[in-house]
C-alpha cells in the first residue's frame, strides 16, 4: 500500500518539502505494496493497524469490499489495494490503487477515490504546472468531501460575468478550469505517499530484468530487528546520492541498499517505532504526517501501511522534537 526512469506517475505532484534531499519533481514516482491492504486482506490488515485508531465499520468495509472487486474486474488489475480515508468535514474519500506491470525497475501505481457511494474514480492527472497552483493556493483547512467543488478563491465580478459563448468573442482561447477539491485530493495523496510508504529492508529485490519485485527469500525482519527504525526503507525511487548510486549499478541485483532508509528522514525522531506487548507485531507511525501507521508481523512476509487522517502535515514537528 502503499518506479522506470525516466519514470512519470499517473497522478503527479507533491511538496517541494517532502524530502530532506529533493522533492518529488526531481523523480516522478509510484509507489506500491506487496501483501499490504490488498483486497482479499484487508480484515487482516486493519485488524493490525486498529491499535492506531484506523478502523473501518462494517458498512465501510463491506462497500470497500465491493467498491474494489468492481473495480479489479473492470480495470483488469491482477490485484487492487486499500490506501486509506481522508476524512472531510461532509463526507470522506476512500482512496484505492491498482498497480501496472513495471517495464523498468518500479511499477506504475495508478491511484482512485470514492465518496459514501464506494463508486472507486480515477483520480485527476495532475501536470507540474497544476500540481503547482494547488501549492501556490496555500489551502490547509480539512477536506469537505465534495470533489467537484472549486478551491480557488472566488475574483470578484467573476460570478456574474457571462460565459465565453455569450460574449461572442472568436478566437478566443478558452480559460482553464478552475481547481477543484479533487485536484487538490490527487496532490496530497501523493505527497503523504512520498514521506511515508514504509516496508521492510529486504522486502524486495531487483531481478535480472532490473525490475523491482517481491523477494522470495524475505521471510521477514527477526522480533528484534523489527523494532530497529534502520531496518525499514521507502519504497519510491531514491532521492539520497547513496541509494541512486546503487540503483545504477549494473550488477544492482546483488545490493539491497537501493531504497532511502527512514532512519534519514528530517526532522530525526519523526518516526515512532512500537511493539506489541505479545511481540507479535510492530507499528510504524508517521509524526510528519499523524494518521499513516504501517506494521510488519515479524518472522512473516506480512506487511503494509494505511493512512486516516485530515491531510494535515504536522510542520510544527521540528520545534516539537
Amino acid at each position: 500500500f502503499w518506479l522506470k526512469p525516466p519514470f512519470r506517475s499517473n497522478v503527479v505532484g507533491a511538496n517541494k518539502q517532502s524530502h530532506s534531499t529533493s522533492s518529488p519533481w526531481a523523480t516522478p514516482l509510484v509507489l506500491l505494496g506487496h501483501i499490504q491492504m490488498e483486497l482479499y486482506d484487508l480484515e487482516q490488515g486493519m485488524n493490525a493497524v486498529g491499535t492506531g485508531g484506523s478502523v473501518l465499520n462494517v458498512q465501510e468495509l463491506t462497500g470497500i469490499q465491493a467498491g474494489l472487486g468492481l473495480l479489479k474486474a473492470q480495470e483488469k488489475y491482477k490485484t487492487i489495494y486499500f490506501w486509506g480515508k481522508i476524512l472531510g468535514l461532509q463526507s470522506d474519500y476512500y482512496v484505492a490503487y491498482g498497480l501496472k506491470d513495471p517495464e523498468f525497475e518500479f511499477p506504475a501505481k495508478v491511484f482512485y477515490f470514492a465518496g459514501d457511494d464506494f463508486d472507486f474514480k480515477p483520480m485527476p492527472k495532475l501536470n507540474q504546472e497544476q500540481a503547482a497552483k494547488v501549492l501556490a493556493l496555500g489551502v490547509d483547512k480539512p477536506f469537505l468531501g465534495v470533489a467537484d467543488r472549486s478551491i480557488e478563491p472566488v475574483v470578484e465580478g467573476e460570478e456574474d460575468a457571462p460565459p465565453p459563448d455569450a460574449e461572442g468573442e472568436e478566437g478566443t482561447p478558452p480559460k482553464p478550469a478552475k481547481l477543484t477539491e479533487a485536484d487538490r485530493l490527487s496532490q496530497v495523496v501523493l505527497e503523504i505517499d512520498f514521506n511515508t510508504c514504509a516496508v521492510p529492508k529486504g522486502a524486495y529485490r531487483l531481478n535480472e530484468e532490473h525490475n523491482i519485485v517481491p523477494s522470495t527469500s524475505f521471510k521477514g525482519l527477526g522480533a528484534t530487528e523489527a523494532t530497529s527504525l534502520s531496518k525499514y526503507v521507502h519504497f519510491r525511487p531514491p532521492v539520497s546520492i547513496a541509494a541512486l548510486r546503487a540503483l545504477a549499478r549494473t550488477d544492482a541485483e546483488f545490493y539491497a541498499n537501493f531504497s532511502d532508509p527512514l532512519e534519514d528522514d528530517l526532522p530525526k525522531g519523526c518516526w515512532a517505532v512500537r511493539q506489541d506487548p505479545s511481540a507479535n507485531l510492530v507499528t510504524l507511525r508517521s509524526l510528519a504526517w499523524p494518521g499513516y501507521i504501517a506494521y510488519h508481523i515479524p518472522n512473516t512476509n506480512k506487511f503494509g501501511g494505511v493512512y486516516f487522517g485530515y491531510a494535515q502535515k504536522c510542520r510544527d514537528l521540528p520545534f516539537m522534537l
